[in-house]
């Protein structure tokens, strides 16, 4: 217990650091980033790899291509959900993966002065791009979070998909939930096929059944469930963090896990295989 008592109060302090007020973006169109890198038209076979990766502040660019690029569960995904980005790092991936991306940043982050927000890649043709703010800042910095919005056009199917980055446990559980809420509500009736994907800041088993249920009354699976840790924070391996998630509406998991051999940033990358039903 003592071990975990030190592990919260070191977290703690993390955020009472460097508490200067980022400029944050609360317009829900701009500013934009977007970029058509995909190759012709990928061939579908009734199925979908799909990713969810928080690149820490988007530094190890270089090595999460190479992990995206070359591990097995992860090279050759349909659909990349990623999040804490800045915008280079964003169109470096598309780029050298041969994506097509929008992206949105939420604020300037005030760690190292750049943007900072969540994108989507596909193989596949976007349209209707466009973001929601979350509701409430970080209590400390003020700082925001967003939820990135596009519809993939997969061969005759449109995907509704977000990328999504909820605040961190110092929010209080009931405004967590209600961000999780306000991503719920944004979802439209007309979409069959929905995916929305990333990281949820679920620190608590309480914190994951609750943003479960709130999706799983609206007709989604947790696509994820059972994967296990997605983030090593803990060296003496006496906590293990489920912060990120992928949820599904009309499609159903055949294949999915996590590579902890990652080492472009402290969060597992996720993947799914979804079949359309």
């Amino acid at each position: 217990m003592k071990a975990k008592h030190i592990i919260w109060v070191c977290l703690l302090s993390l955020g009472l650091v460097s508490c200067s007020v980022p400029v944050n973006f609360r317009n829900p169109e701009k500013p934009k980033f977007a970029g058509n890198f995909a190759r012709g038209t990928a061939s579908f076979n009734g199925t979908l790899k799909v990713i969810t990766y928080n690149i820490k502040l988007s530094q190890k660019i270089e090595q999460a291509i190479q992990e995206l690029g070359q591990i097995d569960e992860l090279k050759g995904a349909d659909i990349i959900l990623l999040q804490e980005m800045d915008e280079s790092g964003v169109d470096f991936i598309a780029r050298s993966l041969l994506y097509n991306y929008v992206y949105y940043p939420a604020s300037v982050h005030y760690k190292h002065g750049k943007n900072y927000g969540n994108a989507i890649l596909s193989k596949w043709p976007l349209k209707d791009y466009r973001k929601i703010v979350l509701p409430y800042e970080h209590p400390m910095n003020k700082q925001i979070r967003i939820a990135a919005i596009t519809t993939i056009l997969v061969a005759e199917y449109e995907i509704l998909t977000y990328s999504v980055h909820t605040e961190m446990f110092w929010l209080g559980s009931k405004k967590k939930l209600n961000q999780v809420d306000a991503i719920v509500r944004s979802i439209s009736e007309y979409y069959d096929l929905v995916i929305v994907g990333g990281d949820f800041n679920t620190n608590t088993k309480s914190g994951i059944q609750d943003t479960e249920r709130i999706f799983t009354e609206l007709g989604f699976i947790r696509a994820s469930k059972g994967i296990g840790a997605t983030v090593e924070v803990d060296p003496l391996g006496l906590i293990e963090f489920e912060l990120d998630h992928i949820f599904t509406k009309g499609m159903k998991p055949v294949d999915k896990g996590k590579v902890e051999m990652a080492e472009a940033s402290d969060h597992f990358p996720l993947w799914v295989v979804l079949e359309l039903n």
